[in-house]
């Protein structure tokens, strides 16, 4: 049974795509990933890696024979053979576990990069979130206050109330007008980038973004984040792929010596007497190593090995420092955006809907609810961009523990 998550991101890649939907696309956060790991960029680097992965195993196969001919001017010799060089210790395994220990660090780090993309990509689709919402927040204040400016622009044609004050009304509601537009700059940005990075499948110009700045999950504890991060980790794992790497090829180096034997096998032609015998020829060769000075057997040492070990080890160091950085930052982001909207927007809409009320009875004038509405709307607002940056927030944390969710 497909997962309704799945669904709603094949519906929405489905609308994306029909040609009926372009006066509007629709991109929900599951679809933007799905798209993004089926775009040229993420493409390119799997088949990088592909490529990377068919050089390294030809590498790591036995090589080719050699065909070899000689001449001697002495009686007139010839020689025509085939030789071959077998391994018959372990080298050409390690060979071959080297370069597939080099394949998945290539692939590893293949992963961590699509994972920075997505990231980039996310951060991106919540600005247009951003974007969108604080437009529909700027677009119902004008409405707003256009309703109040009527009454007062009527009552200082009647007289009632001074230029000055309607002058206030109209210049709030131009405020409003221009920061419409920088909503509407921002969202453009934001769908070009999207559109950048998820290819020529979404439109800049009617991309519509569908989710919500709101946290759904609860922030795990640190020590869990830490844990996740080193299992997760891809840029983790290909390091630790380079070093096993480098393990093998230092043990390599000081197994000593590893038995091969070299084959020739062809046609010897001589001249014999006053005629030109031919016979086959054999041989076989095996390399015999003699007593060298130095370090015993297994205590050489690898610089390439000591230095992937100390590149894991300042890795490791990284990873536990970013994520306690990103989770301090999540923390303190979702803290400000809760203690915002307990202590200034929720009595900013009290006060609105009590301000309102007066109006009504005819207690209270135009400026004054105007006024109200004003600091209601600026709490609006700042609250939606405490939201955003909890988002973007969230957003590095998942990064920063491999993507595995919060």
């Amino acid at each position: 049974m497909i997962p309704q998550s799945q669904i709603g991101a094949r519906l929405a890649l489905l609308l994306l795509l029909l040609p009926g939907a372009a006066a509007s696309q629709v991109l929900t956060e599951a679809a933007a990933i799905q798209l993004l790991h089926e775009s040229s960029r993420v493409r390119e680097r799997r088949a990088r890696v592909a490529s990377s992965r068919t050089v390294a195993a030809r590498q790591a196969g036995y090589p080719g024979p050699t065909l070899n001919a000689s001449f001697e001017g002495a009686g007139r010799t010839e020689f025509y053979f085939v030789e071959q060089e077998l391994v018959l210790g372990a080298r050409d395994t390690a060979a071959k576990r080297q370069a597939q220990l080099t394949s998945d660090s290539e692939r590893a780090r293949a992963d961590f990069d699509t994972g920075r993309m997505q990231t980039r990509m996310l951060a991106e689709f919540y600005r247009l979130v951003h974007a969108q919402e604080r437009l529909r927040i700027i677009l119902a204040g004008i409405s707003e206050q256009e309703r109040i400016a009527q009454g007062v622009r009527a009552l200082g044609a009647a007289g009632e109330r001074s230029q000055h004050e309607v002058f206030l009304t109209g210049q709030s509601i131009a405020e409003l007008r221009v920061s419409s537009l920088e909503s509407e700059v921002a969202a453009a940005r934001a769908r070009a980038a999207l559109a950048d990075v998820l290819g020529d499948r979404v439109d800049s110009e009617t991309l519509q973004a569908e989710g919500s700045l709101v946290p759904v999950q609860d922030l795990i504890p640190v020590r869990e984040a830490l844990a996740l991060a080193l299992e997760n980790r891809a840029d983790l794992r290909s390091a630790a792929a380079l070093l096993e790497s480098s393990r093998l090829e230092a043990s390599a180096a000081t197994r000593g010596w590893t038995p091969s034997v070299k084959l020739q096998g062809g046609v010897k032609r001589a001249d014999v007497g006053n005629g030109l015998a031919v016979g086959p020829y054999v041989a076989v060769s095996i390399p015999v190593p003699l007593p060298r000075g130095g370090l015993p057997r297994g205590t050489v040492p690898s610089a390439a090995e000591d230095l992937r070990r100390e590149q894991l080890h300042v890795l490791r160091n990284q990873i536990a420092a970013e994520v306690r950085v990103a989770h301090d930052a999540l923390r303190l982001r979702r803290s400000a955006t809760a203690g915002y909207r307990k202590d200034a927007l929720q009595p900013a809409r009290e006060l609105r809907e009590s301000r309102l009320a007066q109006y009504r009875e005819g207690e209270l004038d135009a400026l004054e609810l105007l006024e109200s509405v004003r600091v209601t709307q600026a709490a609006e607002l700042r609250s939606l961009e405490l939201q955003a940056l909890a988002k973007a927030a969230e957003i590095e944390f998942r990064q920063v523990i491999g993507n595995a969710g919060l």
